[in-house]
């Protein structure tokens, strides 16, 4: 076991898109799920008990505003990430009403740019028209 391992223990593991639903512990290693079961390594892990909570793949938000470029005082696509990552989101999906708004690559390379080495993932949404004027 790695150093950077981690063992949830006794949480309720929800993953729709496995069809489960029930008690039992999870492996992570590397930032990844590695097993799942009542089984677990005694040495070498971290444990975390997850008695009496949910554990379950990162949510996304479809429709955020990291509102940089153009709005940093509000928000920055660091802030954003933080939050959201603070609520459980792994991903996020930032709204093209940016000023300048992204409506163009050179636009969206700025917001994932940006987003290199945040807590979260971001999804630039470009917008459809030039400056958003429809």
């Amino acid at each position: 076991m790695g150093s950077d391992d981690l063992l949830i223990r006794n949480g309720r593991v929800i993953d729709p898109s496995q069809r489960i639903d029930t008690v039992m512990n999870v492996l992570v290693r590397d930032g990844r799920v590695a097993a799942l079961g009542n089984s677990a390594p005694s040495k070498g892990v971290e444990v975390l008990d997850a008695t009496g909570m949910i554990v379950m793949p990162g949510l996304i938000d479809l429709h955020t505003h990291l509102r940089e470029p153009g709005g940093e005082e509000a928000e920055t696509v660091r802030s954003g990430c933080e939050a959201a990552a603070a609520g459980g989101y792994t991903a996020v999906c930032a709204m093209p009403n940016t000023e300048p708004p992204a409506d163009d690559a050179g636009r969206v390379r700025f917001i994932l740019d940006r987003a290199r080495g945040c807590p979260a993932r971001v999804y630039p949404v470009g917008a459809i028209t030039r400056g958003r004027r429809g």
